[in-house]
């Protein structure tokens, strides 16, 4: 229970929330803003930031009580220290490098009242053309589009705080390809497979493990042995490992390892491993607080993964995949095999089944044709060959002439 008057309590959940009020509507009626934190005191910092932030805010800007001269930065750094509790940090880390790289040195000092859809569809036509820090070309589509939300995002919070915007008609959206998606054939999968029993060291079982489980680079680099539950047959995947930019200017270090909980809810899961695989492995089982792709303390981040698989590749005298190639595999291999979507879907840790479908199933072309063969046991040709018309008592002749009557 907090102390009377901070207006601090302990949630049903176990977080500490801290309130502030922020503003009062027409009728006098107070609004709040939340803070959470793991303690009492985490969580009572958290709203004091806020409330010196704010301070300092408005120290910056005097004589400007109606904000008409608020700049682009001004906004997207309050907008950003407000989301900080709300996003992971590796999407804290994403939007902030993105504004200090492209939004800031171009948008920056723009006052907000003076942006335009003019002039944000012509930075973000130029980030697409000519948009790369290092001179040699243009952003990707997944990149600017990414910019484009910030923004979208930033000017949706300024008109929440009433900030005065110019105004805006239907901002640019840049056209995204997806690339071809690359699957291993049956032959290369077995090729693999052979190459990895014949080398079981601990990132040949992990790939293994890929293969028959879906899992994502990062799933897998953060996987432990203790993940792995023999009794049930099962891997607890409810952690990832991703590199992101350091946000913190006391380090020199540009970027940073992240290990914490997956992206959604729904990739936090237990992927079923078939028995066969569960008993090769068994075989090279370390220590539980060891890492499976070391099998140490020590763990192997996502880039020195990546590296390695792909030299495997070249030792087993296969073409070049990446190493999601390895998921979208598996998603095949299962479809083929007549699993239920629902049930990849799961598997394979997305909300939507609809996702699975269309990103990770590509079947191939005799697959489609033994779809599309299981029409015959609607169809009057596919159920009587040549010979058997003849011997009906209509003709094959008096057939073609009057499909309808036929088909009804």
């Amino acid at each position: 229970m907090g102390k009377r008057g901070e207006n601090i309590r302990k949630r049903k959940d176990g977080r500490w929330e801290a309130r502030l009020i922020t503003a009062y509507d027409i009728d006098g009626k107070a609004k709040y803003r939340s803070f959470y934190g793991k303690t009492y005191r985490e969580a009572k910092e958290k709203r004091n930031q806020y409330q010196i932030h704010q301070s300092n805010h408005q120290q910056n800007l005097p004589s400007l009580k109606s904000y008409q001269k608020i700049t682009v930065k001004q906004l997207m750094q309050e907008w950003l220290f407000l989301k900080k509790d709300s996003i992971k940090d590796s999407t804290y880390a994403h939007y902030q490098y993105l504004l200090e790289k492209h939004i800031f040195p171009q948008l920056g000092e723009v006052y907000l009242l003076s942006l335009t859809t003019e002039i944000i569809n012509e930075f973000l036509k130029e980030k697409l053309c000519a948009g790369r820090i290092d001179g040699k070309g243009g952003l990707s589509s997944k990149t600017v589009s990414d910019i484009r939300s910030i923004i979208l995002l930033g000017l949706e919070y300024a008109e929440q705080q009433k900030y005065p915007c110019a105004a805006r008609s239907k901002i640019f959206s840049p056209r995204t390809h997806k690339p071809a998606i690359k699957v291993l054939s049956k032959e290369e999968q077995r090729q693999l497979e052979l190459f990895l029993c014949q080398h079981p060291e601990p990132l040949e079982l992990g790939i293994l493990i890929t293969l028959y489980g879906g899992l994502r680079i990062g799933e897998l680099c953060a996987l432990q042995w203790a993940d792995i539950l023999y009794e049930n047959g099962t891997i607890r995947v409810n952690k990832t490992m991703l590199r992101i930019q350091n946000t913190g200017n006391e380090s020199e270090k540009k970027t940073r390892i992240l290990i914490h909980s997956p992206k959604t809810e729904s990739s936090d899961r237990f992927v079923p491993l078939p028995s066969f695989i569960l008993n090769f492995i068994e075989k090279y089982r370390r220590g539980s607080g060891d890492f499976l792709l070391t099998g140490s303390k020590c763990y192997m981040e996502p880039r020195m993964c990546l590296w390695k698989y792909k030299q495997i590749l070249e030792k087993a005298g296969i073409r070049s995949f990446t190493f999601h190639a390895l998921r979208h595999t598996f998603a095949t291999r299962c479809v083929e095999n007549g699993f239920d979507p629902k049930s990849l879907s799961e598997i394979l840790g997305h909300a939507n089944v609809n996702t699975t479908l269309r990103n990770y199933v590509h079947p191939s072309l005799e697959l489609k044709k033994q779809q599309m063969e299981r029409l015959k046991s609607v169809s009057v040709w596919g159920q009587k060959n040549g010979h058997d018309l003849e011997e009906n008592t209509e003709s094959a002749e008096d057939f073609k002439s009057e499909p309808y009557s036929v088909l009804l």
